[in-house]
Parts: C-alpha cells; sequence; structure tokens
C-alpha cells in the first residue's frame, strides 16, 4: 500500500471537519516543564488545582515528552475545530448562568472524532498512531504558529479567537513538520486582567487556577465567603476575560457540529444543565436532583444579583431539606446575604 503523503494526511484531517492542523517534531518540551513548575510555585498549586485528577500526579511530567504515549513517535499532530456556535449564545445578553467556555466542551467529543478518524487513516497505511490530550496542547500549538498565548494565558487562534477545542495525535509517521504565524494580538492591551473579578490573572500570562471562576465552577472543594461574592452570576464557566478580548469581538457563531454533545463520564462538572443548550432560571436549579456543586453555584448567584429578594429566599428555603451539611452553608449564606 502506497504510504500517504504529508499533503494527503492534512487533506484527510481537514475533510474530517479540522479548522486548524499542525504537525510538530517528537522532542521533550522542557521549557513548558519550567514554566509549569515557576508557575505552581508562585500560586502555591498542585495537579489537582489544574483540573488534572489526584491519581495521576506524574500528569505534567508524562506528557512532556509524546514517546512516554508511543515510544517510536516521529511526529505530533495537533487539529483543531472551531468551538463557538448558536447554542453558546444566550438568550439575553449577560443573562446567561454559564459561559461560552463551557460549550467548547462539547466539541471535544468532535474533535476527538476526528482525532479517532486521523488514527484509523494512519494506522490502514502502516503507520502507529495514538490520539488524544497526551501532550501539551495549547503549548505545542503555540510552537506550530496555530495560535499565540494571551495575557489570560488561553490560546488566541487568528481564525477563530479563544474559542478552539484540540486533539493530539502521536504518530511513528515521518512527517514535514510545519510552521504557521501567529500575531501578537495583546501588545499593550490588558484589558483581561483589568478585567478578572477574583485576581485570578495576576500578571501578564499567569493564571492562578485557584482563583479562576472557570475551575471554581467545576470543582467541588469549598469555595471562601470572599471569592463567592466574586462569581456574579456564573454557574459554569466563565467568560469575563475572553468577552473583553479583542481578539474574540469579531467571531461570528457557526452552526453546531452535529458530533458535539456531552458525555456523562468525561463531562461530569456539566451534568443537570441539560446539556447546556438552554438556559434554565436559577431557582430550577436549587432543588434535589441536580449536582451538589450546581445547586451550590446557583445559590451563590441567587445571592448575587437576585433583584426579588423575596422569592430568592424562599425558594432557598424550601430546599434547606433536601441539603446535605456542606451544601446547607452555601443555601443559609445566600439566605443571609439576601436579607441585608
Amino acid at each position: 500500500m502506497e504510504r500517504p503523503s504529508t499533503e494527503s494526511i492534512e487533506q484527510f484531517a481537514r475533510g474530517q471537519g479540522a479548522d486548524l492542523y499542525g504537525v510538530a517534531p517528537v522532542e521533550t518540551y522542557t521549557d513548558y516543564q519550567v514554566k509549569l513548575r515557576q508557575r505552581m510555585a508562585e500560586t502555591g498549586t498542585s495537579h489537582v488545582d489544574f483540573m488534572i485528577r489526584p491519581s495521576d500526579p506524574a500528569h505534567f511530567e508524562r506528557i512532556a515528552d509524546p514517546r512516554n504515549s508511543l515510544p517510536e513517535a516521529r511526529a505530533v499532530i495537533v487539529v483543531g475545530i472551531y468551538a463557538y456556535d448558536t447554542k453558546a449564545m444566550p438568550p439575553k445578553a449577560g443573562a446567561a448562568p454559564r459561559g461560552k467556555i463551557a460549550r467548547t466542551y462539547a466539541y471535544y467529543p468532535a474533535v476527538r472524532q476526528i482525532g479517532e478518524a486521523l488514527t484509523r487513516f494512519l494506522r490502514q497505511h502502516g503507520y502507529e498512531a495514538i490520539q488524544g490530550q497526551d501532550v501539551p496542547l495549547k503549548h505545542v500549538a503555540v510552537r506550530l504558529g496555530l495560535g499565540c498565548y494571551g495575557k489570560n494565558g488561553i490560546l488566541l487562534t487568528p481564525e477563530y479567537g479563544s474559542y478552539v477545542a484540540f486533539r493530539s495525535i502521536i504518530t511513528n509517521a515521518p512527517l514535514q513538520p510545519t510552521q504557521a504565524t501567529c500575531p501578537n494580538v495583546c501588545s499593550d492591551c490588558d484589558r483581561c486582567l483589568k478585567a478578572c473579578p477574583t485576581g485570578a490573572l495576576y500578571a501578564p500570562y499567569k493564571v492562578n487556577p485557584r482563583l479562576c471562576i472557570n475551575p471554581l465552577t467545576r470543582r467541588s472543594e469549598p469555595i471562601a465567603p470572599e471569592l463567592r461574592e466574586r462569581l456574579g452570576n456564573w454557574v459554569r464557566g466563565c467568560d469575563i476575560c475572553q468577552e473583553v478580548c479583542p481578539a474574540n469581538r469579531r467571531q461570528e457563531a457557526r452552526l453546531p457540529d452535529p458530533r458535539a454533545h456531552y458525555e456523562p463520564a468525561h463531562h461530569a462538572t456539566h451534568d443537570g444543565l441539560g446539556g447546556l443548550e438552554c438556559f434554565p432560571e436559577l431557582l430550577r436549579l436549587l432543588g434535589p436532583g441536580r449536582p451538589n456543586n450546581l445547586r451550590r453555584h446557583a445559590a451563590i448567584a441567587l445571592a448575587n444579583t437576585a433583584r426579588n429578594y423575596r422569592e430568592a429566599t424562599a425558594a432557598l428555603r424550601a430546599h434547606l431539606a433536601s441539603c446535605d451539611d456542606g451544601l446547607r452553608l452555601y443555601f443559609l449564606w445566600a439566605i443571609d446575604k439576601l436579607s441585608l
């Protein structure tokens, strides 16, 4: 069987729906490890704060070298798909109880299927290939010029702004590395740093994950009272630093990819929002049957933004009996705040 050319592999990936494509040589990403260790030392954080499972303490060391996943690796393919679609648009500007960034997670199954198809294609032509998130995707994408880091620590692409889902394919195929050019869109702009309500963006290009609202609304760890007030009405994710970013101002919502969806095994933090295609009122999110951290965030959002204090307080009191001790603390805090 004739081996596919570098060009034909890219054509196949784009035919599967990849909006971004690049090939990186295999190496140990030492600079990634150094910067990560420095960030963790500055913020006093651990791998768990970066949403890595406690059972995987060597995660960052493992992904820093593609050969840990495929010893014979010769190239790393990175594919990306634009993830801002019409289902991410709130019915009323500023009224959504979750962010557009949460919609990006629905596109991980879509980009994963692109990676799976490309993996099968390579294997059919006699190569080894493994698809997944087994490399530092943003770091490699920046090296390829597919995007550049914004001062908010998020990858900004020239074509699609920051709403992109990425996947990697590690292969032993002898592919020619690619290189694109990504202009520095930040320059003297520091809107994201000024807009962050929790101070998570403590310096340009540096993020403290313990203070960032996106992981805060996805973790079950306690939220300090002084941080609760800064969450506003965010129930899932946070778009503030991306909304103020000029790179996202010109983006238009795409039509939804039919492969985009939330998978319970991988998106448990979004359970209870109906796939996030709808925007239920905060009062409906308080009741039993919803995940505890979702009920917690709904209570916090009500305390921060409710205009009808009586209705909000009544709803919180009505559901107190269904709260465990941990959740009850947040409901009582919200009731006290609404009574001030």
